[in-house]
């Protein structure tokens, strides 16, 4: 019975493989799927931010970067017109997520505000935002862009809006 239970899982494994590979051969046939690569997640200045921000919360906080706002924050059920509320939010992202480092529950979120904030859709889109992470009890900290970040700066500046710092011993950083 063994035997014909593997036979049957492994054949349909094969199966289920080729015709997979059956579909992406047929799709690519017909058009090549025009999807790239990109050449990174963060750009220069986001880069900059994250090198500092991980130095900064590395004892308190695991930090993701390029998270939707959909992962963050739901919208329940029961809630009158929700379809329109959860699709205010599917498509847009925060710059970095603290999250708690033995649950990942989210601690904060963080946006690093360069010029284009100063734009009137994305000033009426950070509005939206701030207002949504404070109804869902979720801190939204802004952190204007700037040339570098010192690490000390910032741990100083996220626990400074941060009610409550987790309770774990800190561990010293090495220079």
């Amino acid at each position: 019975m063994a035997d014909l239970t593997l036979l049957l899982f492994g054949g349909g494994s094969v199966g289920l493989m080729a015709g997979a590979a059956a579909l992406r051969d047929r799709l690519a046939g017909r058009q090549r799927l025009p999807y790239r690569r990109r050449d990174g997640l963060l750009t220069a200045a986001e880069r900059a931010f994250y090198g500092a921000l991980c130095r900064a919360v590395e004892a308190d906080w695991q930090v993701f970067a390029q998270v939707r706002v959909a992962d963050l924050l739901t919208v329940p059920k029961e809630t009158r017109n929700r379809q329109s509320f959860v699709s205010r939010i599917t498509s847009k992202h925060v710059d970095f997520v603290l999250c708690d480092r033995q649950t990942l529950s989210p601690v904060a979120a963080l946006e690093l505000d360069d010029s284009s904030h100063q734009l009137a859709n994305r000033r009426q889109r950070d509005i939206f935002l701030d207002a949504a992470f404070e109804a869902a009890g979720l801190p939204l900290l802004r952190v204007p862009v700037r040339g570098s970040y010192d690490a000390a700066e910032l741990h100083d500046l996220i626990h400074g809006h941060l009610a409550v710092a987790p309770q774990r011993p800190r561990r010293r950083l090495s220079r």
